[in-house]
């Protein structure tokens, strides 16, 4: 199935569904700090086609481009107005192992990189969209995650960089 169309948002539009511990938006993207240990939504609101060329449109693949730190993409949600309409797990990013024996990040992905079930979701089969479409990216602030460490009082504040969020249409 072609791609008919793609429509995008920069990742300053980004809206968080609870107040962050920081926040700040620059003309390429939206920086979003958290506390140790909590979790956070932030909801994309996507322009979404209606009719071109008398046909209907059907939603394929969405992505959310971002970068983390001392955090991790949990969950990414996809609404049809008020319907849940598809949902995905996000592919835990594997920890490499560094010389000291600690636990280290990976290598980030690249912003332009799409990797399935980290910064591109495709749906199981394309969806007809009545409503307008939202993306919706379940963040978990927890430096423990990434940090490995097992040291209980050293903590750090987490962050998530979304750059951009999309989608294709068939």
């Amino acid at each position: 199935m072609s791609i008919k169309m793609a429509t995008w948002l920069n990742g300053n539009g980004a809206q968080p569904e609870q107040h962050p511990y920081a926040q700040r938006r620059m003309a390429g993207s939206g920086l979003f700090g958290g506390v140790d240990r909590s979790n956070n939504w932030f909801h994309f609101p996507i322009t979404t086609p209606v009719i071109i060329e008398d046909r209907r449109l059907k939603l394929t693949r969405v992505f959310i481009h971002y970068r983390l730190r001392y955090s991790i993409l949990r969950e990414v949600h996809v609404y049809d107005g008020q319907y849940r309409v598809a949902d995905f797990v996000a592919a835990p990013p594997p920890l490499v192992r560094a010389l000291n024996g600690s636990l280290q990040p990976p290598p980030e992905h690249t912003a332009n990189e799409f990797v399935e079930g980290v910064s591109m979701f495709t749906l199981s089969s394309p969806l007809e969209i009545r409503q307008g479409i939202g993306l919706s990216a379940h963040v978990q602030f927890d430096s423990e995650v990434i940090d490995g460490s097992g040291i209980p009082n050293l903590r750090h504040l987490g962050s998530v960089e979304f750059y951009s969020a999309g989608a294709d249409w068939a």
